[in-house]
C-alpha cells in the first residue's frame, strides 16, 4: 500500500511540474482592446523590447519539441481544409463581411482564412463602413489558396517611393492563430524580433514598428503565426517586392508629422497600404518621416535623429492636430513650430509648413475611438493656421477640408480625425502643386 501511495505521489509531482512548465512558457496575457483600431494606436499589439526580443530558438527549447511542432502543423493541415481568400481593397471600407453556407465572418483586411468542408464553395464579400452600411456588394475574389502554409503579407512598400521611417507590417490573419512573431532582416540578417499580444476579441493583422529604420541597407520583414502553447501554425512569410525595401541617405525631400502624414485611414487600414498615404498622390518622391500619434513637442524630440539622418533639402511639416484635439493650447504649438523652423534653418533645410486638418467632434464621439476634444479646439486650431500662413513657405489646405462650421468635412473622414482616401489626395496634390510653383529643380 505504501509503495502504491509513493508511486501516485511521484506521478502527481511530475504532472504538476509539466503543467507549470507550459504555463511559464505561455506568451503574454491578453490585453483588452478597442473594437476597431485607430491608425494612431497599436491597441492589439506590443513590440518586445530589444533586450527581450524573441528568436525561434526561444520558442523551441530542444530539437524534439521543434520536430513535434512541425508534426502538429502538418497534422492540422492534413485534418482540416482551410481556404484563404484575397480581394482588392475597397476605398473607405472599414471592414468586410464574408458569407458562405450561411456562415458570416467579419474581417478588417482584404483577406481571410476560413475552415470549410469542401473547396467547392461560393462566397459573397461585401465592403462595409463603420456602421455596417454597404459600400460595395459582391466583391470578386482575386485569389483562393487551399491549406496555405506560408503567411500572406499585405504591405505595399513596392508602391511607395520610399519605405516609411517607421514602417507598419501587415498580413492576412491566420486561422486560429493566437499571436504572431515578426522579424525584420537587414542584408539577410535578423536585426529585430517582435511578438504580438495574444488576440482577444479583435483579429490581429498589423504591427507598428516604433523604432526608426535609418541605417542604409536592404530590408525585408516576415511573420509567422503561433498557438498559445508556442507551436508554429504557419511557416514564415516569403520575401516579396511588397515587403522589401531599401534605405538610403541623404534624401532630397522628406515629410515630418503625425498619423495624417504617416498614413492609414478608414479607421482599420494601416499605413502599410499606399491608398491612404498622401505621398502616393504626389509625383515628387518624398521620404515619410512621420510617426502616428506625435504631438509637435514629440517632433522636436526626434528631429535630430529622424530628420538629420536623411539630411533633406526641403522638409514638409504637417503637425498640430494631436495638440489641439487634446490639451495643448495654441501658443505652445506655435512655440514648437518656431523651434522646428529654427532647427531646419540651423541645418540648411527649408521648412514648408502645411496647415493642420481640422477635426469633427461629432464623428469622433460617434466612432468612440478617442476622447472627445475640448470645446475650444477651434480657437487653437485657427491660431496655428494663422501662424503658418505668415511663413515664407507654406501650404494652406483649410478651404478644402473645412465645412460650414469649420469642422473636418464628414465626407472626407470616417472617425472625425483622420482624412480618408479623398482627403489624402487633396494633401498630396497640394504638396505637388507647391513644388511645381516654388522649386524649379524637381
Amino acid at each position: 500500500m505504501i509503495r502504491i501511495m509513493s508511486l501516485l505521489f511521484t506521478f502527481f509531482l511530475f504532472f504538476m511540474t509539466a503543467a507549470m512548465t507550459v504555463a511559464n512558457n505561455s506568451p503574454p496575457s491578453r490585453t483588452p482592446s478597442s473594437p476597431v483600431k485607430s491608425p494612431d494606436s497599436n491597441l492589439n499589439l506590443t513590440p518586445t523590447p530589444e533586450s527581450e526580443s524573441l528568436r525561434p530558438s526561444d520558442l523551441v527549447s530542444d530539437r524534439n519539441l521543434e520536430e513535434r511542432s512541425n508534426e502538429m502543423l502538418q497534422d492540422t493541415q492534413n485534418s482540416e481544409t482551410i481556404l484563404r481568400l484575397s480581394w482588392a481593397m475597397v476605398p473607405n471600407a472599414v471592414k468586410y463581411k464574408v458569407i458562405f453556407n450561411d456562415e458570416e465572418y467579419i474581417t478588417c483586411i482584404n483577406g481571410i482564412e476560413v475552415k470549410v468542408n469542401s473547396v467547392e464553395q461560393t462566397f459573397k464579400i461585401t465592403a462595409l463602413d463603420l456602421y455596417n452600411n454597404v459600400i460595395r456588394d459582391d466583391i470578386s475574389v482575386l485569389e483562393t489558396e487551399v491549406n496555405p502554409f506560408m503567411m500572406r503579407t499585405t504591405t505595399e512598400f513596392d508602391k511607395m517611393d520610399y519605405a516609411p521611417l517607421y514602417p507598419v507590417y501587415s498580413w492576412v490573419p491566420k486561422y486560429n492563430a493566437d499571436y504572431y512573431l515578426i522579424q525584420l532582416l537587414k542584408d539577410g540578417e535578423i536585426v529585430r524580433s517582435y511578438q504580438t499580444r495574444e488576440k482577444d476579441e479583435d483579429e490581429i493583422y498589423d504591427f507598428y514598428d516604433y523604432q526608426p529604420i535609418d541605417e542604409a541597407g536592404e530590408y525585408y520583414w516576415r511573420v509567422k503565426a503561433m498557438s498559445k502553447y508556442g507551436f508554429a501554425l504557419s511557416e514564415w512569410s516569403e520575401q516579396t517586392e511588397a515587403n522589401s525595401f531599401t534605405v538610403t541617405a541623404p534624401t532630397k525631400y522628406a515629410a515630418f508629422g503625425d498619423s495624417i502624414t504617416h498614413g492609414g485611414g478608414a479607421i482599420s487600414v494601416p499605413p502599410s497600404v499606399a491608398m491612404y498615404n498622401w505621398e502616393t498622390y504626389c509625383s515628387i518622391p518624398i521620404k515619410n518621416l512621420a510617426k502616428s500619434g506625435d504631438t509637435t513637442e514629440q517632433l522636436i524630440n526626434r528631429f535630430d535623429n529622424d530628420v538629420l539622418s536623411f539630411a533633406p533639402k526641403i522638409l514638409i511639416i504637417m503637425a498640430g492636430v494631436n495638440d489641439f484635439r487634446a490639451n495643448t493650447i495654441g501658443w505652445e504649438t506655435i512655440c514648437n513650430y518656431k523651434i522646428l523652423a529654427e532647427k531646419c534653418k540651423d541645418n540648411g533645410i527649408i521648412p514648408v509648413f502645411i496647415t493642420p486638418t481640422p477635426i469633427n467632434p461629432d464623428l469622433i464621439k460617434k466612432a468612440k475611438l478617442i476622447e472627445r476634444p475640448p470645446s475650444d479646439w477651434q480657437t487653437h486650431y485657427d491660431y496655428a493656421c494663422e501662424w503658418i500662413r505668415k511663413q515664407e513657405y507654406f501650404i494652406d489646405i483649410t478651404a478644402d477640408f473645412e465645412d460650414e462650421e469649420g469642422n473636418l468635412r464628414a465626407d472626407l473622414t470616417t472617425d472625425g480625425l483622420h482624412p480618408d482616401m479623398e482627403g489624402k489626395k487633396i494633401i498630396g496634390q497640394a504638396v505637388q502643386e507647391w513644388f511645381y510653383q516654388n522649386n524649379p529643380d524637381v
